[in-house]
């Protein structure tokens, strides 16, 4: 249980610095950012109650696509500008981006 809250705390340490990373690099208007915040928010709410508390598996799926949509509809302009910014990078920058973030998902789901 110590390793579950330590993960936790860390994964949320990371959403919170990704959401102030990227209203930074944004220059994002007050309601913007808050949207965004709100959208790490309910992310971050989902982690927990998934991993302290034991959904059904068709009710986990509903969750998780109830929530993204959620998500997607309030961080829909930042969004689309995070995804502008990540086709002008390199290759390699776009690789490493992609396989970092699909790894941390996968050790997150696993771990969760």
């Amino acid at each position: 249980m110590t390793f579950t809250i330590a993960f936790l705390i860390s994964i949320t340490a990371f959403i919170l610095f990704k959401i102030k990373t990227i209203s930074k690099r944004q220059n994002l208007k007050p309601n913007l950012e808050q949207r965004l915040v709100v959208s790490g928010v309910l992310l971050i709410i989902f982690i927990v109650t998934h991993a302290t508390l034991p959904y059904p598996e068709s009710l986990y799926w509903f969750i998780v696509l109830g929530i993204l949509a959620v998500i997607s509809i309030l961080s829909f302009e930042v969004i689309k500008k995070e995804l502008q910014r990540f086709n002008r990078l390199s290759l390699k920058d776009r690789a490493t981006n992609v396989v970092f973030y699909s790894l941390l998902v996968t050790v997150t789901t696993i771990l969760i």
